[in-house]
């Protein structure tokens, strides 16, 4: 009953307007505006707000919009691929990771197979990639920890043991080896308190009760390890992100049990979808094992 006031809806709020949204819809706008209008005297809400020719949902709309995505983000799916299927083309996938090193190995091995495939990869936080999938701007997400949610579906991919890094010049470069009560009191350059790096170093200096001494804290890999590199402190990098350089020195500390993860994420709704699955089944073919003294 109210399936052509929702998509009028749902046009609207896409298009901003609802002159551009009777266009995609090739319908009158009179039209548009009427099956809005049904929605709005029948529940008794207001879906926009109207100032001149701008409109604005509210946050009735607003809400509703999430529910309509949902609805017709599956549509706007199925056309895409029946398109390129009619085109003869692979279509598109698009990718969120927090980190560039897993996903490029993914994609790297999935290209062999899928060369015709268009594929884009997002860079951000764990917040960003999990949002980016509800909200279908991304297909397949590379995180650093499975999500304690029904709405997604995860697979474990990899492991890599976190590394500190110091100075040459540093007086622990110097030795064949360190303990995490080597680091206690010592400068340390940080990432941000969401950097599943610096958690996991955080959960092994509380483990061990050591207590660093935090100078600096960076939102970024590269600047990190170039603060290391100006002596600025010592740091904590996963060894997949590490880099060697002349005047840095890294430690693997086995005992202190510093590991980041990668786990690849897609919403369990998609996940039999032909693209998305390939790249899942994938990861799951080549997850690393570990043996208990890894």
């Amino acid at each position: 009953m109210y399936e052509k006031p929702l998509k009028a809806f749902h046009a609207v709020a896409v298009e901003g307007g609802f002159t551009a949204a009777s266009r995609a819809l090739s319908i009158g706008q009179p039209t548009v505006s009427t099956h809005v209008h049904l929605l709005e005297e029948t529940f008794g809400v207001e879906l926009f707000h109207r100032r001149g020719r701008t409109i604005e949902l509210t946050p009735v709309g607003r809400t509703l919009f999430t529910i309509t995505q949902g609805l017709y983000r599956h549509e706007e799916e199925a056309i895409a691929y029946l398109r390129s299927a009619r085109a003869q083309q692979a279509g598109e996938l698009r990718l969120g990771a927090v980190g560039p090193y897993d996903v490029m190995e993914l994609l790297q091995a999935f290209r062999l197979d899928h060369a015709g495939v268009r594929y884009s990869v997002t860079l951000g936080s764990e917040t960003e990639v999990f949002k980016r999938l509800i909200n279908f701007e991304t297909d397949v997400g590379v995180t650093g920890f499975a999500p304690d949610d029904d709405r997604f579906h995860c697979v474990f991919y990899n492991r890599d043991p976190v590394l500190i890094i110091v100075n040459r010049s540093h007086p622990l470069a110097a030795r064949d080896s360190i303990t995490l009560a080597h680091l206690a009191d010592q400068a340390t350059v940080l990432r941000p308190p969401e950097s599943t790096t610096r958690q996991a170093f955080e959960r092994a200096l509380r483990k061990a009760d050591v207590s660093i001494r935090p100078v600096m804290e960076i939102n970024s890999r590269e600047a990190i390890r170039e603060a290391i590199i100006r002596g600025i402190g010592i740091g904590a990098i996963s060894r997949n992100e590490y880099a060697e350089h002349p005047d840095l020195r890294a430690f693997h500390i086995p005992a202190a049990e510093m590991y980041t993860y990668a786990h690849v994420v897609c919403l369990a709704e998609r996940r039999n979808r032909p693209l998305i699955a390939g790249f899942i089944d994938l990861a799951e073919r080549g997850a690393k094992a570990f043996d208990s003294a890894a």
